[in-house]
């Protein structure tokens, strides 16, 4: 009797491990991916097509061979891409992506490249679209700046920088029009804005004190009466803000602050 239940008790054991062991198996067939459609959203800086290249999945034939999690990951090492989030219904993948934001276009040493809100270097890829950031230009030691490094570890666009976040803060309409921060290679800075179609000197140090002034004397000046005959204004006294006239004027406007 009793070798009939232990014989009993083995089986039962060998059962319990066979379904164990093959558990894994029933699993893994039953959660199988079967990928015929791929729909790509949230792009902005890029295309879907140069997005698919880039993952490698611009070929429909490929996609039976590849999981949801493959797709994911390979998206996820795009630089211009923060987080992906992907769905899986009815053998159609959509992939929803979000793109990393951006503060600026730096261009230094015939390069160009994207400034992250996080302040890192990124490269500006081929095709390339609506990049429309105020363009930080010409930093000293541009030969150093190299992509996925920290943008504020140069000292000049550390000032770019905090020049076109101080506009953003200080008034947006200036900072919507903010074409350029040239650094002129540590010489005095030049700012230019779409609105305004001449420069604006602010030469070096207190860079912030000399855009308060701007911000606030600027909204003395009647540009519809003298819009045509200014050549230049220049903030390089962080109290006073001059306003150059061209050769058809005789005077120099002078605000106090």
């Amino acid at each position: 009797m009793n070798s009939k239940v232990k014989i009993g008790s083995v089986v039962l054991l060998v059962t319990v491990v066979g379904i164990l062991f093959s558990l894994p198996f029933i699993i893994d067939n039953s959660e199988r991916e079967e990928i015929k459609f791929i729909e790509l959203i949230g792009n902005y800086h890029l295309s879907q097509d140069e997005y698919m290249k880039f993952a490698h999945i611009e070929n429909q034939e490929n996609y039976s061979v590849l999981s949801s999690k493959i797709i994911k990951d390979r998206f996820e090492k795009h630089p211009y891409i923060k987080q992906v989030d992907i769905l899986l219904s009815e053998n159609t993948l959509t992939i929803e992506i979000f793109e990393k934001n951006f503060e600026a276009l730096l261009m230094a040493n015939g390069k160009e490249y994207l400034i992250s809100d996080a302040s890192v270097v990124i490269p500006k890829l081929p095709k390339s679209e609506k990049i429309d950031y105020p363009i930080i230009n010409n930093p000293s030691n541009g030969a150093d700046i190299i992509e996925f490094s920290r943008a504020n570890a140069n000292t000049d666009v550390k000032i770019g920088l905090k020049i076109v976040a101080a506009l953003k803060i200080l008034n947006p309409k200036w900072y919507e029009s903010l074409s350029e921060v040239n650094l002129r290679d540590g010489k005095d800075i030049v700012l230019q804005f779409s609105n305004l179609n001449i420069p604006v000197v602010i030469g070096r140090d207190k860079e912030i004190e000399k855009l308060i002034l701007f911000e606030k004397l600027t909204k003395k000046l009647d540009y519809t009466k003298i819009e045509n005959t200014l050549t230049y204004i220049d903030l390089r006294h962080s109290t006073y803000l001059y306003v150059g006239k061209s050769n058809s004027s005789n005077s120099e406007q002078e605000s106090n602050s």
